[in-house]
């Protein structure tokens, strides 16, 4: 079979493949469509030479079940690692004075849900599951919205501090 018409098969399936996603990512359609997409990009790139459709469909499921169980691995390791830090360098209140102190003009300029994010769950240490609800988000669009935040002050505090901003904002001696 033609990869033309590997791909065709596949995407004539979109939906349900989308549905499949959606239903183990809580609803989440914005992740599960973020992970179709590395999937059919995947396929394309690695797709075996099968030479009917009833092989290739079941193929691209395990695919997709895969990528599932990566993305969840890498979000519990990710957590694990969030909170262990924080467990160990947020309680200490100095800590906290030159993490906020440094960190308040910058999350001014993030968008305002991951702002609120970040000073709720990170600064405040509240738990995500109250703080999605108050913003009228599922707890998962919370937790991948918290992430994506962290990711945008990570990349602020590079370009605004620089150097001294890389695994070492608590050093951090420029004035915000």
């Amino acid at each position: 079979m033609h990869r033309d018409a590997q791909l065709q098969i596949l995407l004539a399936r979109r939906e349900a493949f989308l549905g499949f996603l959606a239903a183990r990512l809580g609803g989440d359609r914005a992740e599960a469509e973020d992970l179709l997409q590395q999937g059919f990009a995947k396929a394309l790139a690695t797709a075996p030479q099968l030479r009917d459709e009833e092989r290739l469909v079941p193929w691209f499921y395990q695919l997709l079940r895969n990528a599932l169980i990566d993305r969840i691995r890498s979000r519990r390791s990710a957590a694990a690692r969030e909170e262990d830090w924080a467990e160990h360098h947020l309680s200490e209140p100095e800590t906290r004075r030159q993490l906020c102190a440094c960190l308040e003009p910058l999350l001014d300029t993030l968008p305002p849900k991951h702002a609120t994010l970040l000073r709720r769950c990170e600064l405040g240490e509240e738990p995500v599951a109250p703080v999605a609800s108050a913003l009228g988000l599922t707890a998962n669009a919370a937790s991948v919205a918290l992430h994506r935040a962290r990711n945008a002050l990570r990349a602020k505090l590079l370009a605004f501090c620089g150097d001294c901003a890389d695994g070492a904002c608590l050093d951090c001696d420029c004035s915000p």
